[in-house]
């Protein structure tokens, strides 16, 4: 039997929920959205927290290498630790804000399992491949990926994976995957060793 769908308009419709005869008029008008925009060149139209389609692959320490199935939508976010302190005062309103560190990249992946020549059977081997990845129990070599480079993120560490219900869809497995971003500890030092010498030499 053959089928005709496009992986991105289940995907949408599997993580929003929009089902029925509502969908095709919400896709029309929100499909530009959900498509990754050209990498080359400029980079204004990315926007943080966005979601965005894209390939994602993931290599361990010893080179093995696992894919997210069928091009996830992916979207990166960034907040900041602030302590806000509370003045003394009728004149003064608001509080002072006391800058501590910028927080790892949150990191969103959800896609949908699916075996594209036979959407009756379970994707086994899609959703074990994606245990056995959420099973690695350290940072991830994220496998040239311009959208993640953008943002200088090159290693992440998974947090959650969750396998939601797909009534009546026994060939689709919906999945969520929550990550951080990851800095090697030996980058972090070489950096500091650079930016102690560029003082010294300044001073």
């Amino acid at each position: 039997m053959e089928y005709e769908f496009n992986i991105k308009e289940l995907t949408a419709r599997a993580h929003f929920d929009y089902i029925g005869s509502p969908f095709p008029n919400w896709w029309a008008k929100n499909k530009e959205k959900m498509v990754l925009p050209s990498l080359n060149g400029s980079v204004s139209g990315i926007q943080m927290g966005q979601k965005y389609f894209l390939t994602l692959k993931v290599m361990d320490k010893e080179g093995n290498e696992f894919s997210c199935p069928n091009e996830p939508l992916v979207s990166i976010s960034l907040t900041k630790t602030i302590v806000e302190t509370a003045t003394v005062g009728k004149e003064r309103k608001g509080t002072v804000k006391e800058y501590i560190c910028t927080e790892d990249y949150q990191i969103s992946i959800k896609g949908v399992c699916m075996n594209p020549d036979n959407l009756e059977e379970y994707p086994t081997e899609q959703v074990r491949e994606l245990h056995e990845m959420f099973e690695i129990n350290e940072s991830l070599e994220v496998v040239s990926n311009p959208f993640f480079e953008m943002f200088g993120i090159r290693q992440i560490v998974l947090k959650e994976i969750q396998f939601d219900e797909m009534a009546g869809e026994q060939g689709l497995q919906k999945y969520t995957i929550t990550a951080v971003s990851d800095q090697d500890f030996y980058a972090d030092l070489k950096e500091k060793e650079k930016n102690n010498r560029l003082i010294t030499a300044l001073g």
